[in-house]
C-alpha cells in the first residue's frame, strides 16, 4: 500500500489543507499565546495609596489587592468564634493633648505658679510656667531651710510673684514633714527670706564670736585696774575702744534694744538682749540712734562715738553680761536662741496671709 503523499491522487493533494510543517517557530509562537492567557487571569494589581503603602511595609507583607498572594500564617483555634454581622463602629475623636496651666494672675497684681514636684523640681518649676530665673531663686529660697535634693516627688509647691516677675513667696507641702512658707522680708536695705511658719520659733544658731562694735585698738582690758579718774584699783567689767569722736557704733549681734538712755557713770548708753540670757552694753555715746523695745542686726549702727558719763576721751566702753554677770567680750561664744521680734512675726503672717489670697476666686 502506498501511504507517500507524493503518490496520492491528484485531486486529493489539491484538496488537502496548507497546514505549516512543525517547527520551533510554531512551538514558540503557542506558548506566548498560553503564557499571555495565564498571566490575564491573575487579578490586576491596585496602587494602594502612600500611607497604606507604608502600614503594609511595616507589616512586611502586602495586601491581596496590591498583587500580594500570601498574608501572614494564622494557626486555626478554638478561641475565634465566628460571626454572621459586624456592626460599624462610630467614630471616637482623640482629645487633644492639654497644655500645662499657666499662672494664675490678677489683672495688673502678682501671679501664682502651683504643681507637684515630680521626677525632678527644676523641670516641674518650668512646665508650670516659671521662668528660668524664678525657678532659680525658688531654689536659692528653700536652700536657706532645706537641702532641695530632699524635696520629694509627691511634695507639692506653691510659688507668688509680684508684678516685677520677682518671687515674693516660696511654699513647699512636705509629705510627712512640716511645711514651708518663706516670705522675702525687706529691711534696712536687706532681704531675707522668713520662714512664715516658724517666724515665733526661730531655731538654734552658732556665732564665732561678737562683731567689735567699733573701729580701733583696745585701750583697756577686761579685769581689775587702777581707774585713771577715781585714781584706786577697781574691777573693769568691759573693754574699752579707742575711736574718733563721731565714729560710728554697731550692735555686736542681732538683738533687741532693752535700754537706750543715760546711764550714771556709763554716759549715754545702749544695751542689748540677744537671748540666752546674753546682754551686750555700749557706755560713753555722744548720740544714741536707737530706742528701747526696737530689733537690730548685727553690725546695724545705734549711735555715735563720744565721751558722756564719767570718761577722759573719746571711746566705747563694751561689755558683755550673762545672766546678770559681765564676762570677757573679746572669749565670748554664742550658742543660744536668736531672739524673736514678736511684731516682725506678726507682720510677715500678715504678710503671708496677703499672698496666700493671690489666684483665690472670691464669692
Amino acid at each position: 500500500m502506498l501511504t507517500s503523499p507524493s503518490h496520492a491522487h491528484p485531486l486529493r493533494r489539491s484538496i488537502a489543507p496548507a497546514w505549516p510543517k512543525p517547527g520551533w517557530k510554531t512551538a514558540g509562537v503557542l506558548a506566548l499565546l498560553c503564557s499571555t492567557v495565564a498571566w490575564a487571569s491573575f487579578p490586576s494589581a491596585v496602587v494602594s495609596p502612600d500611607d497604606d503603602q507604608r502600614q503594609w511595609q511595616a507589616l512586611g507583607v502586602a495586601p491581596l489587592s496590591n498583587g500580594g498572594v500570601t498574608g501572614m500564617e494564622m494557626a486555626p483555634t478554638d478561641a475565634a468564634q465566628p460571626i454572621t454581622f459586624a456592626p460599624k463602629r462610630a467614630f471616637v475623636p482623640v482629645a487633644a493633648p492639654q497644655p500645662a496651666a499657666a499662672p494664675i494672675a490678677l489683672l495688673g497684681g502678682p501671679s501664682r505658679i502651683r504643681g507637684v514636684a515630680g521626677d525632678g523640681l527644676y523641670w516641674s518649676l518650668r512646665a508650670a510656667g516659671a521662668s528660668p530665673e524664678v525657678a532659680a531663686q525658688y531654689l536659692a529660697a528653700l536652700a536657706t531651710e532645706i537641702d532641695v535634693g530632699d524635696v520629694g516627688a509627691g511634695d507639692r509647691f506653691d510659688l507668688v510673684l509680684g508684678n516685677d516677675h520677682q518671687l515674693l513667696y516660696a511654699g513647699l507641702d512636705r509629705v510627712g514633714q512640716s511645711a514651708l512658707q518663706l516670705v522675702k522680708w525687706s529691711t534696712n536695705g536687706r532681704s531675707e527670706w522668713i520662714d512664715a511658719a516658724n517666724a515665733e520659733r526661730p531655731p538654734q544658731t552658732e556665732s564665732s564670736g561678737l562683731i567689735m562694735p567699733a573701729q580701733g585698738p583696745v585701750t583697756s582690758y577686761f579685769g581689775y585696774r587702777y581707774h585713771p579718774i577715781l585714781h584706786f584699783t577697781r574691777f573693769h567689767a568691759g573693754i574699752d575702744i579707742g575711736a574718733g569722736w563721731g565714729s560710728p557704733i554697731v550692735a555686736a549681734a542681732d538683738g533687741q534694744v532693752a535700754a537706750a538712755g543715760w546711764a550714771g557713770g556709763y554716759g549715754r548708753e545702749v544695751q542689748i538682749a540677744h537671748g540666752g540670757g546674753i546682754v551686750s552694753l555700749y557706755g560713753h555715746m555722744s548720740e544714741i540712734v536707737t530706742s528701747a523695745g526696737s530689733y537690730v542686726h548685727a553690725g546695724q549702727v545705734i549711735g555715735y562715738v563720744g565721751s558722756s558719763g564719767l570718761s577722759t576721751g573719746p571711746h566705747v566702753h563694751f561689755e558683755v553680761r550673762m545672766n546678770g554677770a559681765p564676762v570677757n567680750p573679746l572669749a565670748v561664744r554664742f550658742n543660744s536662741a536668736p531672739v524673736v521680734d514678736t511684731h516682725l512675726a506678726a507682720a510677715v503672717k500678715a504678710r503671708l496671709q496677703t499672698l496666700l489670697n493671690v489666684g483665690v476666686k472670691r464669692s
